[in-house]
């Protein structure tokens, strides 16, 4: 009776503790699909919620938080704290820690919200609020020097921070010691002053076809606050912050008829193929209830990693036909032959460019009279939005190719780890042998290629599936090819990497693969 007793007191502690951590809502979103707006709805209509807001626009003058701070019906029990010029994901260290652990503390908050910049991706913002910094081991710390601008970054602010409290006190030597000594024993995470309740992320339903069309940078949009060295695209962007939310606001629906009109629920059937899993609502001007996007619980980081719609399609035991509403589908593309670079180059150069699909239906629709039209390969990808996925290259053996593509952006690169087969089973961990033990039950590992297989999952529009699969399948190697063996890819056009292609034709083994890969690439901040 004694260990149940402590183990239901193990748990009522930490039901304590968790009540007591400030509860958190994030808003993600791009500027003008409503962030703002919403956050007066809220701070106007809270209720009886004491709640406070963190406003983080990259923009100099920081616009957002001024509006915000400058409405009527705010009241001055509302805590609003503007931080400049600072990425989220990047200051975990520095401003976001200090904030939210000063209102933690305070004890007269219920809430607090976090409007992120019109550019930030919401999952690098969750992770500040659940990883654990203070059992981060040696190692890790080891490897986190090696992160160049964003250490000196936090280094710097530490600096200042450190500065700015000997100009306030005013204290002798021995006093700032002792500070010191406190400060390097506090907690840094900030999971222990706060919980992330709901990833909120509004979208303009008036332009989401507009953006997934657009090849725009970050860097030459109008948005604001991206580095010279950020690649990522406007559309990418997009696509983050939809496959990683919790609830999703269809915005503006005004501008399309209204929620019931067909525009509408083409939108709304495209966002929920995009994330499955997310709660989504639609609104004209941010206007929601409360108790959908404030303490919902809906946050749960193991969940949400796999929330995008590509993932659950793959995690099904099979596709499941499904019956095509407004257009909006998906098919997954499973082949145990490798592609024939050449051949596949040819294909994804039509890929998302959904306005040519457009242009090419209403060219078929006024024809007259009507005729059998050959399909058009140029055109068959156009109406795929997103795909993602892992593709074996004949000529490129023993590395799987990361295949990639948001709007008409599409990329195919190296995993960096090879295929198992070609690491060979002594080099096997427990997992991996888990892993290859499953594939084998499946019909999934090969007894000459083992685990090399290409499969891919695409969400779009007016797709005609079965040619896109039979192009697919046309793209890979003949029996003829395939037959000739692996040596004869070899030789193989390099259609991707420009020359460079062959250093993924054969493993070679463990002993120079030490340098690894920064975690922080494509989010780089000026």
């Amino acid at each position: 009776a004694s260990t149940t007793e402590a183990a239901m007191q193990v748990e009522e502690n930490k039901a304590s503790t968790e009540s007591k951590k400030l509860p958190v809502t994030v808003l993600s979103g791009f500027l003008g699909a409503g962030k703002t707006t919403l956050l007066k709805n809220i701070l106007q209509n809270k209720q009886n919620l004491k709640v406070a807001v963190i406003v983080n626009d990259m923009a100099p003058l920081n616009i957002d938080a001024k509006e915000v701070a400058g409405a009527k019906l705010i009241r001055q029990e509302e805590k609003m704290v503007a931080m400049q010029n600072g990425c989220i994901c990047c200051t975990l260290r520095g401003d976001l820690l200090e904030r939210v652990k000063e209102l933690s503390d305070e004890q007269k908050y219920d809430y607090l919200l976090i409007e992120s910049t019109g550019i930030s991706e919401p999952l690098p913002v969750a992770q500040t609020f659940v990883m654990n910094v203070d059992e981060m081991t040696e190692a890790d710390e080891e490897e986190g020097e090696g992160e160049g601008d964003e250490n000196e970054e936090q280094k710097a602010m530490e600096e200042d921070k450190q500065n700015d409290r000997e100009k306030k006190t005013g204290e002798d030597e021995e006093e700032k010691e002792d500070d010191a000594e406190e400060d390097e024993g506090e907690q840094k995470s900030l999971m222990h002053y706060a919980r992330l309740d709901t990833m909120v992320t509004v979208v303009d339903s008036s332009t989401i076809f507009q953006v997934l069309q657009s090849i725009e940078a970050l860097t030459d949009s109008d948005m604001g606050g991206a580095s010279d060295e950020d690649d990522r695209t406007v559309c990418n962007l997009m696509i983050d912050q939809i496959e990683f939310a919790n609830v999703i606001l269809l915005n503006k629906c005004d501008l399309l008829g209204g929620e019931d009109s067909d525009k509408m629920k083409k939108v709304e059937k495209l966002v929920k193929k995009l994330n499955p899993k997310a709660k989504v609502y639609k609104t004209t001007k941010s206007d929601i209830e409360l108790a959908k996007i404030l303490d919902t619980k809906l946050f749960d980081m193991e969940k949400a990693q796999t929330s995008a719609g590509w993932i659950q399609e793959l995690l099904k035991p099979e596709h499941t036909p499904e019956t095509e509403e407004y257009g909006v589908s998906s098919f997954i593309f499973r082949s145990k032959r490798p592609f024939h670079p050449t051949r596949l180059s040819k294909i994804i150069n039509g890929f998302g460019e959904l306005e040519k699909k457009l242009e090419s239906q209403k060219t078929r629709t006024t024809a007259s009279p009507p005729k059998k039209i050959k399909k058009n390969v140029e055109h068959l990808f156009a109406g795929v939005l997103r795909s993602k996925g892992q593709i074996w290259l004949a000529n490129a053996k023993d590395f799987p190719m990361d295949f990639h593509s948001a709007g008409k952006q599409l990329s195919i690169e190296p995993t960096g780890a090879p295929f198992l087969h070609a690491v060979g089973e002594e080099h096997w961990d427990e997992d991996e042998k888990k892993g290859v033990a499953d594939m084998k039950e499946k019909g999934r590992w090969d007894s000459v290629y083992g685990d090399r297989f290409s499969e891919l999952v695409c969400i779009g529009i007016d797709m005609d599936k079965k040619a896109m699969v039979d192009e697919l399948n046309n793209a890979c190697l003949t029996d003829k090819e395939f037959e000739a063996g692996a040596e004869a890819w070899r030789d193989y056009e390099d259609a991707f990497f420009e020359g460079e292609v062959k250093q993924y034709f054969e493993f070679a083994g463990f002993e120079d693969d030490e340098e690894g890969e920064d975690e922080h690439a494509g989010h780089n901040h000026a």
